[in-house]
C-alpha cells in the first residue's frame, strides 16, 4: 500500500474515525490491528517473511521477559537475542551480497556454489525477506537493550510489544524509535482525544510531504535517471549536475516521505522523533550527518559508537594512545576514535544496502572525509589564521557550505550508481571531459525536462530553501497559523493545486517507489 495512494488516504481515514470513538484502553489495540493490516498489505505476497517477522518480535518479547526479572543469566538472555536479531538481518538482508564474495573469492578455486545449499538459502532468504526488516530489527534490537541497560522496563503484554516495532507510520521508511520516544503515547491510559488544530497541522505537513515527493523529487529524478543510465554519453559537466541533483532528489523524497508519516502521526497524537533538521546549512560533513537520517546516526551512536568506545579493547587502546603519543593524544591524534568511528560509518554504509558502492559512497568514503577534518583542523586554523580569514562574514559561512553540499554530494553519487564500478567510470568521464557550454546552448533542456519543467523545478527549489531558512528560527506551521484563516488557506490552497497540477506523474511514475523503501 502506497503512502501516495487513494487507497492510503481512506486506510488511514477510516483508522482515524475508528480511533478516535474507542475508549482509551482500546486505541491502542485499533492501532495494532491497523498496523499489521498495514505491514500485510506490504508482505502479502511473501507469507513466509510474515511469519519470520512474527518470530524476531516474538524471540524479542520472550527474552526482554526473562531479562526483566533481573535474572543471573540476564547476559546470556541479552546476548543470545541478539545474536539472532543480528543473524536475522544479515541473513535476509545481506546473504545475497555476501554470496556474491564468497563466490568471487572461491571462483578461481574452481569452485562453483551455484548449486549448492548455500546458494538455496540465499535464493530462499531474498525471496522471503521481512518487509522493512532493515527498521524494525533496529527498533526491536535498541529495545531489549534498553531493557537489558535498565533504561526500559520489558512490556508483558506481547501485543504491546508488537505495535512497538510495527507502528504503520513507521512501516514505510522509519524513524527509528526508542522505547523511550513511544511509552507514553502508544498504549498511554490518557484518551487520544480529536483536535482539529492537531489534524490540520498534521495534514498541513502531509501536503508539504506531497509537495517534495510529487512535485521536486520526480522531476529530479528524470535527469538523475537520464544521466545515470547513460553516463558514457552525458559526460563531463552532465554528472556534476546529476549528482549535485540527485542529493536533492534524495533529500526531498525522504524528508518529503518523513513529512507524511510525522504529519499522518500528528494527526492521531503521536509524536514521532524528527529525521531532518535542514542539512543543507551545514557547514561541515559532521554537522550535516547530525541534520540528516537523525534517528539512524542517534541508534549507531548510542548502541554501536559509545558500547564499542568502553570495551576492554578500546580501553586499552586509548591506554596505548597516552603511553605513546602522550597524555593529549586526542588533541594530537585520536586513533581509538577515528578506530570507532571507521566501525560507525561502515555499519551505515552498509545498513543502505548490500553492495560496496553503498559502504564507500555512505560509509567509508564519509569517514575518511571527516577524520581527515579532525587531524588536518590545526592546520586549517593555521592556515585561516596566517591568511587573517575572516570566519564570521556570510561570505565563509556559504563557502562552508557549499563546501560540505559538493563533499556529500560526490560521495552519495556512489549510492545512486548502479555498483562502485560504475560509480568510478561515471566520475572518470566527469573529470576528463570539459564541457561547460552545455549550460548556455540548451543542451540541459534534452535531459528529460523541457524549458517549462525546469522553470517549475527551479521555482519549488527556491521554495523549499525558502522555507527551509524560515524554519531554521521558528516553526514555520505556528507562525502560519498566527496569520489570518483567509491566508493560510490561500496558502495552502495554493500548494494544494500546485501539487495537483504541477505534481509529475510520468509514464513509469509508481508512487510507492520512495527511494528509502528499499532499505
Amino acid at each position: 500500500m502506497s503512502l501516495i495512494s487513494l487507497e492510503f488516504f481512506l486506510f488511514f481515514l477510516l483508522i482515524c474515525i475508528v480511533y478516535f470513538l474507542l475508549p482509551a484502553r482500546a486505541q491502542w489495540v485499533w492501532l495494532l490491528i491497523a498496523s499489521l493490516v498495514f505491514y500485510y498489505s506490504l508482505s502479502y505476497y511473501t507469507i513466509p517473511g510474515l511469519i519470520f517477522f512474527f518470530l524476531i518480535i516474538l524471540i524479542n518479547w520472550a527474552g526482554s521477559l526473562y531479562m526483566g526479572e533481573e535474572c543471573a543469566k540476564c547476559r546470556i538472555v541479552y546476548r543470545s537475542v541478539l545474536i539472532f536479531d543480528v543473524v536475522a538481518l544479515v541473513l535476509f538482508k545481506y546473504s545475497g551480497f555476501l554470496y556474491d564474495i564468497i563466490q568471487a573469492v572461491c571462483t578461481p578455486f574452481g569452485v562453483d556454489l551455484s548449486n549448492g545449499v548455500l546458494a538455496y538459502i540465499v535464493y530462499y532468504t531474498q525471496e522471503n525477506c521481512p518487509e522493512r526488516i532493515s527498521y524494525f530489527a533496529l527498533i526491536i534490537m535498541a529495545y531489549i537493550t534498553d531493557v537489558y541497560w535498565g533504561k526500559a522496563k520489558a512490556m508483558k503484554n506481547p501485543g504491546k510489544t508488537l505495535l512497538f516495532a510495527s507502528y504503520f507510520p513507521l512501516m514505510t521508511s522509519g524513524p527509528i524509535i526508542t522505547y523511550k520516544d513511544m511509552q507514553d503515547q502508544l498504549w498511554d491510559s490518557n484518551k487520544h482525544r480529536f483536535s482539529y488544530d492537531r489534524c490540520v497541522r498534521g495534514m498541513e505537513r502531509v501536503l508539504w510531504g506531497l509537495f517534495k515527493k510529487m512535485v521536486l523529487s520526480e522531476r529530479l529524478a528524470v535527469v538523475v535517471t537520464q544521466v545515470y543510465d547513460n553516463y558514457e554519453t552525458y559526460n563531463g559537466l552532465y554528472v556534476f549536475i546529476a549528482a549535485a541533483m540527485f542529493a536533492m532528489q534524495l533529500y526531498c523524497d525522504f524528508s518529503g516521505l518523513m513529512d507524511i508519516v510525522l504529519g499522518c502521526s500528528e494527526v492521531l497524537g503521536i509524536t514521532l522523533p524528527e529525521n531532518f533538521n535542514t542539512p543543507f546549512y551545514s557547514t561541515n560533513l559532521t554537522e550535516f550527518w547530525r541534520r540528516w537520517h537523525i534517528t539512524l546516526g542517534g541508534f549507531l551512536r548510542d548502541y554501536v559508537l559509545y558500547p564499542v568506545q568502553e570495551t576492554k579493547s578500546f580501553k586499552k587502546m586509548r591506554k596505548w594512545a597516552r603511553k605513546k603519543i602522550g597524555k593529549d593524544y586526542a588533541k594530537k591524534f585520536d586513533f581509538p576514535l577515528y578506530l570507532s568511528l571507521l566501525v560507525s560509518w561502515f555499519l551505515i554504509g552498509l545498513w543502505h544496502g548490500g553492495g560496496w558502492n553503498y559502504i564507500f559512497g555512505v560509509g567509508l568514503y564519509m569517514w575518511a572525509v571527516i577524520v581527515t577534518g579532525m587531524i588536518l583542523k590545526p592546520v586549517f586554523m593555521r592556515i585561516i589564521k596566517v591568511l587573517h580569514i575572516n570566519t564570521e562574514c556570510l561570505s565563509y559561512t556559504m563557502f562552508l557550505r557549499i563546501r560540505t553540499y559538493l563533499l556529500f554530494m560526490f560521495g552519495l553519487s556512489f549510492f545512486r550508481a548502479e555498483t562502485l564500478k560504475d560509480g568510478f567510470l561515471m566520475w572518470k568521464g566527469a573529470f576528463f571531459k570539459f564541457n561547460p557550454w552545455i549550460l548556455f546552448d540548451e543542451s540541459l533542456f534534452n535531459m528529460g525536462l523541457d524549458r517549462r519543467e525546469w522553470g517549475i523545478l527551479v521555482f519549488g527549489l527556491i521554495l523549499l530553501f525558502v522555507v527551509s531558512y524560515i524554519s531554521r528560527k521558528k516553526d514555520v506551521r505556528a507562525y502560519l497559523h498566527e496569520q489570518n484563516f483567509a491566508a493560510r488557506l490561500l496558502i495552502f490552497a495554493g500548494l494544494f493545486v500546485m501539487i495537483i497540477v504541477y505534481g509529475y506523474y510520468g509514464a513509469d511514475f509508481n508512487a510507492a517507489e520512495f527511494i528509502y523503501g528499499r532499505f
